[in-house]
């Protein structure tokens, strides 16, 4: 009897495991992969994308439907839709699917991999269907475009590469105003070492991008066709900032609403155990955003695929796995604009030279093709 593998998500979790299932195991395990969005979407690069100009849709949105067209119909399937019910005691998942019906797929094994939302529909991570994300980048441009000033919500990883696109393209010779709000001192997360958060905010400055610290966010409201951005800043003070643009660049939202709430925890992540998997179900297996063993963070992602595809042989053979060794050693390749980068690996901070090569040149473009026809995985 045939194993029907349902991997929900078509990220970068959900599509390398939906490859090496559909390459690497024996001719009964049979793949269905469930995503609302029928492209892949190399969101790694999406603040460079947004910038007018500066980079092609074309190298980060990939056909779904190519990139998986060399599997045989009794091997792989995708379904265009978005998981309503995960019912694991009953080992089947409902589909609400894009063209309004809906469909029941019984499963041997699930690996979630829905990853989360960003906040407002920015399309820092999918928007939806395909046509969505589109919409959403092309949304974003028309208004970089058209606005003088920008400002920033959110100092965070996505924040700092957004304004630092900003910057490259517009604050350094004066076209624009961009303006980033930083909720501490510095940029990027306190787990972050001192040194690396102080080269991103150095980094934004020489790119003439304005830095506010110690600021939360605690409104966006419109007067007379701008954007009032209100602060509170860390002495309690009102701060007030007006602007053409606000771009959220902070809050997510993790895609497990169609979970038992007793699988997830009060931010809505899924709970794991140290096989990757619900604690309570052993076949139900989960990486990347949706799971909270470790930050929600891409660098991490890579680890966790290796890990599971390596135990799967063993796992549909006799059910026995070795457990996963979740480092906790930090990883970070932060771009800040096309020329400069920053990052940290461990407690070492590479050369930036090293990292502009390694991230910042291409935003990892020049691998996404391969990436999406399962050709190249996701490196660390």
């Amino acid at each position: 009897m045939s194993k029907t593998v349902v991997v929900l998500g078509a990220g970068l979790g959900g599509i390398p495991v939906a490859h090496w299932l559909a390459t690497k195991t024996d001719k009964d395990v049979r793949v269905v992969l469930v995503a609302p969005n029928d492209e892949f979407f190399w969101n790694i690069a999406s603040p460079r994308v947004v910038i007018p100009g500066a980079m092609g849709e074309e190298k980060v949105l990939y056909s779904i439907a190519d990139a998986f067209s060399k599997y045989s119909k009794d091997k792989f399937e995708f379904v265009a839709g978005k998981a309503e019910s995960l019912r694991p005691d009953a080992n089947s998942v409902t589909i609400a699917l894009n063209d309004g019906t809906k469909r029941d797929i019984a499963y041997h094994t699930v690996v979630v991999a829905t990853g989360a939302d960003a906040k407002g529909d920015m399309p820092w991570k999918v928007v939806g269907t395909s046509q969505q994300t589109r919409a959403a980048i092309s949304q974003l441009r028309d208004q970089i475009d058209k606005a003088s000033s920008i400002v920033v919500g959110g100092a965070g990883i996505t924040g700092v590469e957004v304004a630092g696109e900003l910057g490259y393209h517009y604050a350094k010779s004066g076209a624009k105003t961009i303006t980033i709000i930083a909720a501490d001192s510095l940029p990027l997360e306190s787990r972050i070492m001192k040194s690396t958060r102080e080269t991103a905010k150095k980094e934004l400055e020489k790119l003439h991008v304005k830095f506010v610290s110690n600021a939360r966010i605690s409104g966006v409201t419109e007067s007379e066709g701008s954007k009032v951005v209100e602060l509170t800043k860390t002495d309690s003070t009102k701060v007030e900032l007006k602007a053409d643009l606000f771009i959220p660049a902070y809050g997510i939202k993790y895609n497990t609403e169609f979970a038992p709430p007793e699988m997830r925890d009060d931010d809505g992540r899924l709970h794991q155990d140290t096989f990757l998997r619900s604690p309570k179900y052993s076949n139900v297996f989960v990486i990347g955003d949706a799971g909270n063993l470790q930050a929600a963070q891409a660098a991490i992602l890579n680890a966790q695929i290796e890990y599971l595809v390596k135990q799967f042989g063993a796992y549909f053979k006799d059910g026995k796995m070795e457990e996963y060794n979740a480092d906790p050693k930090i990883l970070l390749a932060l771009s800040i604009g096309p020329s400069r980068a920053t990052g940290q690996v461990g407690t070492w901070k590479p050369f930036s030279l090293l990292l502009w090569w390694l991230k910042a040149r291409y935003m990892g473009t020049d691998s996404a093709g391969d990436f999406a026809r399962g050709v190249k995985i996701l490196k660390s």
